[in-house]
Formats: C-alpha cells, structure tokens, sequence
C-alpha cells in the first residue's frame, strides 16, 4: 500500500536519450533520489553520469573522521550498483552551495555536459523536493547550463499527499506537487535503488526518512519538464541598441534570463510563495542601477588616474503601491582611499548619469505585446 493516488498517466516512459546527466547536491542524491529513474535508464540503453557538487562533508550522520573522503568512497560503490558509467565529485561547500557563484556552478555542468555528451540533464525539482538549498542550487546550475546549450531536463519530484504524510510523521519539510503539475509517472524497480542507497552506509541509517518516503512511494517515480529542447536561439551584441533578452520560466515563481551566453535567475522569496533560489526581478532592477554607477565611477577614476582598488557601491529601495513600484532608491559610493575634494561632484555628476540612471530619469518607451510561438490554426 502507497501513499500515491493512481494517475492516469502511470504508462509514461523516459525520453529515448543515448546518454543522461544527473546532477546533484551531495553524495546519495543520485540513490536516495534519483537511484530508480537511473536505473530505469540504464535498463533501457543510455549512458548514464552523475556530476556531484559536494562531497557531503557537512552531514550530521557518520562517524567521526574524513566523512568527505568516505562518502567520495561511497558515491563510487553506489554508482556501479546503479550501473553508472562515471560519478564525478566536486568540491564545493556542502550546506553553502547556494553561496557559490552560479555562473562557477554552470560552468562545472558545462564541462561535464561536454564529456558525457548528455543529451538531457536529470536533477531535483527547483524546490529542492525536500527543501534543502544544496539542493535547488545544484537544480539552479543545471538549468542555467541546459539554456547555454539548449538541452532538455527533467526534475524528480514527490507527490503532495507523500510530501504531507512525510511532513506529518516526520517533521521533515518535502515540498511535493498536484497531479496536473506532474508530467510523467515511471514504473521502477528499485533493487538496485536501494542496495546502492546501503552503499552509503554512512548515510543510510535506519531511522532516516528514506526507506519510509520509498514504501509510500512504492514502484512509482515522478517526473516534471522543467526545460524543453527549443530552436530558437536569440543573441545580440553587447553594443547592439536594440538588443535583446530572452526569459524561460522554470518551474513556480524561478525564471532563467538569457543574455548573450550569460545566464541569470530571478525568483520570489518564499513567504510569497517562490522558492528564494534567486533574487526578484525588483531586485535585478536596483542592482542594474547600483552596477551601472560603479561602473561609471570606475571608469570615471581610471581616466583620471585615480585608484578603484576597495571600490563599493551599496543600494537600498523602499516599495510603494498604486502602482505597485520602486518608491526611493539609496546609493552609497566608498571608496579605500580618500578623493580629492576637486573631484567630488564630478564624480557624483558621472554616476547620476549612468545609462540605467538616465533611463529612469528620462522615462523610455515601453512595448508590450503578445506575440504567438506558433501558427494560428
């Protein structure tokens, strides 16, 4: 007996990818996760390769000692059960990886990418399913990298009824979705999910809510598209006037923005019903200000020879309503060493007539309009 309602698409099948990527937190993501839906893939032919971010160093389980040298060990034990073809290990801070910079994260999925020649990306929902942040940064990385090079990507989740149940049992924080948010239901066995999931025996203790969230789950995996393959790809030059910007939703509140082959994220927080991986796009806003007037106060100190070393531009806003809006806007410029007082308003002139400053002041014109991806039928 599960705790899973059935679904009316319970037939579902993997995509037919020669070779897959799962990208995860932390050593036991890929069994405790997504052990069965690896498996799955590799049952049905494709190359299957773990990239992990953390080496787990950071868990509370497990004996004293080197854990991170131990659970390296035990993503590798774990991995050939699941018929993995290779398991990656990074060293990034297990509890602080939302703390790294996400272009240092897309960069590592990139590169993996291009050894394994993934022809899609498996990964956590962008909640993280059980909440933790490592979790939705690695989700975050993935995305971003997928945009870069347009691949498609899946995202394991739980259901809300075994998300609740957990929750109420257990205290834990599992944040699961409706059926109609699901887009495939995957039968699986999971033999060979849950002794590589012993290989972690550092982790797999018996009171940990892993076999319990398996038994409600019983031989059911669930699946969301968080990305989709596309053909159009939008770039623009950097001096371009007329250049453009191009934004994916994600998954709830999370968008991608696509700037030339840069990549960004916006998101709300989550007393508002986002899952705070990202800034808001209001945030965005007056941080676009706040480096566009350190840029031009660098520029400004560079010509005159001055010193930009310790430069810092700090920016605070208030919001108002009716409309809703950016009310007032403070910036502070410091800099290490003292300036001139001949240059001060200078200075202060050059920043007040930064481009995103002028754009403010000087109120643009703003179209928005619908346009349809596809031909009227």
């Amino acid at each position: 007996m599960t705790g899973v309602e059935p679904a009316d698409h319970t037939t579902a099948t993997l995509p037919d990818w020669s070779s897959v990527l799962a990208v995860v937190a932390h050593p036991d993501d890929e069994s405790f996760g997504l052990g069965a839906i690896l498996d799955s893939f590799g049952r049905a032919g494709s190359r299957v390769s773990v990239l992990c971010l953390t080496h787990g160093e950071a868990s509370t389980l497990g004996a004293a000692g080197d854990l991170g040298r131990l659970r390296a060990a035990e993503l590798q034990n774990a991995a050939k059960e699941l018929g993995v073809d290779s398991a990656v290990l990074l060293d990034h801070p297990d509890g602080a990886l939302a703390e790294v910079a996400l272009t240092t994260l897309t960069g590592d999925v990139l590169a993996q990418i291009r050894t394994s020649g993934a022809d899609g990306l498996l990964v956590f929902d962008p909640s993280g399913v059980s909440g933790h942040p490592d979790h939705a940064a690695a989700t975050a990385a993935a995305l971003a990298a997928a945009r870069c090079v347009d691949l498609p990507v899946l995202g394991w989740t739980v259901p809300r009824t075994v998300a609740d149940r957990l929750n109420g049992e257990l205290g834990t924080g599992f944040i699961g979705h409706d059926p109609t948010e699901i887009d495939l239901v995957l039968r699986v066995d999971r033999q060979h999910q849950r002794i590589a999931s012993l290989a972690h025996a550092s982790q797999a203790v018996p009171t940990t809510v892993l076999w319990h969230r398996l038994d409600l789950l019983g031989d059911e995996e669930h699946l969301r598209w968080l990305r989709h393959q596309t053909v159009t790809v939008t770039s623009a030059p950097v001096d371009d006037p007329a250049a453009m910007i191009r934004v994916d939703h994600q998954a709830g509140d999370r968008f991608g923005i696509r700037i030339r082959g840069h990549v960004l994220s916006v998101d709300q927080p989550i007393d508002v019903g986002g899952a705070d991986t990202a800034p808001t796009p209001t945030e965005l806003f007056v941080a676009s200000l706040t480096s566009c007037v350190a840029f031009y106060v660098r520029r400004y100190l560079h010509r005159h020879h001055l010193d930009a070393t310790g430069l810092v531009v700090d920016a605070s806003f208030q919001l108002a309503n009716k409309p809703a809006r950016v009310d007032r806007i403070d910036i502070s410029i410091r800099l290490s060493d003292a300036l001139p007082p001949v240059r001060r308003d200078a200075l202060l002139a050059v920043a007040r007539h930064c481009t995103v400053h002028n754009s403010i002041t000087t109120e643009p014109d703003i179209s928005i309009d619908l346009v349809s991806s596809a031909p009227a039928g």
